[in-house]
């Protein structure tokens, strides 16, 4: 049996893990989810052998809503390919890889992104 501080930690480590996971996902990227649902079920597991930790219980209701935004982020990937795939354009996507090539989050909104050089230099005599 895992101590719950040990186990804290893995819930904290695989939460960041996910984050990392759905960043790369929303920049267009794959991603490699071998292993996650064993991974999360170990931790349920383990987690339910230690009864009444009110820090774990919080733990893993704090992992939810990341494996939710993984699993959306994942479904809006593949419905992306399926587009891809019928030869539908999505600019949304060209978008977002545009926005990690260059390092800009991909939720940033057009306004915030910086206004276009002039087209031709101006010259001050």
């Amino acid at each position: 049996m895992t101590g719950t501080a040990t186990l804290r930690r893995d819930i904290q480590a695989l939460t960041a893990a996910l984050e990392e996971t759905r960043a790369q996902m929303e920049a267009g990227l794959a991603a490699d989810l071998t292993g996650l649902d064993t991974r999360v079920a170990t931790l349920c597991a383990e987690a339910q052998s230690v009864c009444g930790d009110a820090e774990l219980a919080a733990a893993l209701e704090r992992l939810l809503p990341t494996l939710d935004a993984v699993a959306a982020a994942l479904t809006r990937q593949r419905e992306t390919l399926a587009a891809a795939a019928e030869g539908r354009h999505d600019p949304h996507t060209a978008r977002q890889r545009a926005s990690a090539a260059y390092g800009r989050g991909a939720s940033a909104a057009p306004g915030d992104l910086p206004s276009d050089p002039p087209a031709t230099p101006s010259r001050q005599s």
